[in-house]
């Protein structure tokens, strides 16, 4: 399959799931990056965990498959619970920031799950280039929307 295809869907998926649960980016940004750092810590040591337990695949690999995981699972688990956004537009930038926040931190373990060649390393190679800004500008995202969430304070504060 086309990795552009492959790409569209993802970003299709993940645009999608958080729109549809109002979630904001914050939570869900920084959760991404803490699946990303759990991936790279430990995708190698519970691969033979998940195949011993029946689960297997060859294409893709299964170590990619459980680094996918163990990067979208912080993110996932948040979707249920937390602040949400009222306006529709902050949903679909929310989300639109979500998805391209994703698949920056996908993009190594898809590039290595997938054959790249053609017009197929091309794309890779196009959003692969500009990973590195996409990630920074994410965080650096997720950070200010959290801090642009207004939290109820008691009235009995002052007694």
């Amino acid at each position: 399959m086309n990795v552009a295809i492959v790409l569209a869907i993802i970003l299709a998926a993940l645009f999608g799931l958080t729109y549809f649960t109002k979630r904001r980016f914050g939570v869900l940004g920084l959760a991404l990056a803490a699946g990303d750092i759990l991936s790279q810590l430990w995708a190698h040591d519970l691969t033979p965990i998940v195949r011993n337990s029946g689960f297997e695949t060859t294409s893709p690999p299964l170590v990619s498959v459980v680094a996918v995981g163990l990067v979208l699972l912080p993110a996932v688990v948040l979707l249920f619970s937390g602040p949400v956004y009222k306006k529709s537009i902050e949903r679909i930038v929310g989300a639109a920031a979500f998805a391209l926040l994703a698949l920056a931190f996908l993009l190594p373990i898809l590039g290595d799950a997938l054959v790249l060649k053609g017009d197929s390393a091309t794309v890779y190679n196009f959003i692969s280039t500009y990973r590195e800004w996409i990630i920074t500008a994410g965080l650096g995202f997720a950070v200010f929307d959290l801090l642009t969430i207004k939290s109820r304070r008691s009235h009995s504060e002052n007694h």
